[in-house]
């Protein structure tokens, strides 16, 4: 197990920005983690709307270079290597996983069996769209396209524009831009050629239509075992993700299944982050966890994930009642980084040590706090994606968001070419009307959303409605078995 910490220190150095900057320069002042949390107060040195002079003319210099490319084919565009963390083959580990459940199906969870599909699961309980019959509407075969690299014709290749603007989803742009800059220290050449790694591994992962069947389409037994979830958020206001790692085991999911379901919860963890939030609190869970828990392709997928395709995510990681060696390894590692970079990753063997981070109200009452949630999933509902079927006001929505998008690149010209000549006055003026001009672009998305997504737990439960967040609506318990429908 040595190894795993080692494996994380190496993925949280390679991705991280905090490290010592000179005084005035990109980068510069930021505190570490546990520094922030004695304070109180977070840090928001380099996070959309809290920028230097010198890091607002280093993101403009990466939007000029940005435009530049915009209209190229994706393919053609320079980047980093896309990295593939573990050398299996999906189409043959999924024929794999389809020859078992047929030769020799074994129930995994709760009447959910291996390789079981949350879809399935829920026909088996009656729970049946009453319109198609079916959960989700098919990926549209346009889309299908786009994700192999094609356009509309089949033929021309998607554009960096069409692929950049598909994974910044319903962030604001600069977000996005923000957490790449900030992984490679402000390196503009750096930050750039891994952003268009990712760009391009989204492509390859078909993240958009991840994205689109939802959690409808993941591992049965994941979803309805909690293996990770969201709930509450620590004392500066982080997004809490409890993964508990003795409900784990790598038999009982498919690799593609898990890998998957990875993509799925770092793609619905990031409509529970808004600016200046942009990172969350990860508690490991190690209670009554084991050896037949480990699951290293997991682990080597996840810290590959976290470092080059979800940058500056992270805020702080609780290693909770672990075996007494792991600080030990931890003891022995961390000098060898940077101080910011190994405040990261704290270990807690009782409530105590979590409630320096958490606060009672927030904390789960079986961890030591007051908070009386316990996960419980909670299923589709029948029509809960009705406006997926849509196409029409699909259409007519992603019109207003190509038109959002269209007046914030113009906006963003005015922006760079203001700072290209000097004109400072010009560059704060447009500074502004970018601003206004993402708001515009992420109220667009979120209108679209709805009919590109599918609803999910956090949709389910009412924590997350019209893109805002609520915990309230779990911290006086588990969601209801018949949760209010939400409005999305």
């Amino acid at each position: 197990m040595s190894g795993l910490f080692k494996a994380i220190s190496r993925q949280i150095t390679s991705g991280s920005s905090e490290v010592a900057a000179a005084p005035g320069t990109a980068g510069s002042g930021r505190e570490a983690i546990t520094t922030q949390f004695t304070k109180g107060r977070m840090d928001k040195c380099g996070v959309y709307r809290h920028l230097s002079p010198a890091e607002e003319n280093i993101l403009a210099d990466f939007w000029e270079k940005l435009l530049d490319d915009f209209d190229k084919p994706l393919e053609a565009v320079p980047c980093d290597p896309i990295a593939h963390p573990v050398d299996y083959n999906d189409e043959q580990e999924r024929k794999k996983a389809s020859d078992a459940e047929v030769n020799t199906p074994f129930e995994v969870f709760g009447g959910c069996m291996f390789n079981q599909s949350v879809a399935s699961r829920c026909r088996e309980l009656g729970i049946v769209a009453e319109a198609a019959g079916e959960l989700v509407p098919p990926f549209e075969q346009q889309q299908r396209r786009k994700e192999a690299g094609a356009g509309d014709d089949g033929a021309a290749k998607i554009t960096l524009r069409e692929a950049f603007w598909a994974a910044i989803r319903e962030d604001h742009p600069d977000v996005l831009v923000l957490r790449f800059l900030r992984a490679r220290k402000w390196d503009l050449d750096k930050a750039y050629r891994m952003a268009v790694a990712a760009v391009k591994w989204r492509i390859q992962e078909r993240v958009q239509e991840i994205i689109w069947y939802g959690d409808t389409a993941n591992d049965a037994s994941l979803m309805w075992k909690g293996v990770s979830y969201a709930h509450g958020k620590d004392k500066l206001g982080h997004p809490i993700i409890w993964s508990g790692s003795c409900l784990h085991h790598q038999k009982d999911q498919s690799y593609p299944q898990l890998k998957r379901y990875l993509i799925w919860m770092m793609e619905t963890l990031r409509q529970l982050l808004a600016p200046p939030v942009e990172r969350v609190c990860l508690i490991m869970d190690l209670t009554d966890h084991s050896n037949a828990n480990m699951d290293w392709p997991f682990v080597k997928t996840f810290l590959k994930y976290l470092e080059a395709y979800y940058p500056e995510c992270l805020a702080i990681c609780i290693v909770y009642n672990g075996p007494w060696w792991f600080s030990g390894v931890w003891k022995l590692i961390s000098p060898l980084l940077d101080p910011v970079v190994a405040a990261k990753v704290q270990f807690a063997q009782r409530p105590e040590g979590l409630l320096k981070f958490i606060d009672a109200s927030e904390l789960l009452e079986t961890r030591g706090g007051r908070n009386k949630y316990e996960f419980k999933y909670v299923a589709p509902e029948p029509n809960e994606n009705r406006l997926m079927f849509d196409s029409g006001a699909r259409a007519e929505a992603a019109a207003r968001l190509a038109a959002a998008q269209d007046a914030f690149v113009g906006a963003t010209k005015l922006w760079t070419d203001a700072k290209e000549g000097g004109d400072d006055d010009g560059f704060a003026a447009a500074a502004t009307e970018r601003i206004a001009a993402s708001d515009l672009v992420v109220a667009a998305a979120q209108a679209l959303d709805k009919y590109t997504r599918a609803r999910h737990f956090y949709h389910r439960t009412g924590v997350l409605c019209d893109g805002a967040v609520d915990w309230a609506k779990l911290q006086d318990g588990a969601a209801s078995e018949d949760p209010a429908p939400s409005k999305e």
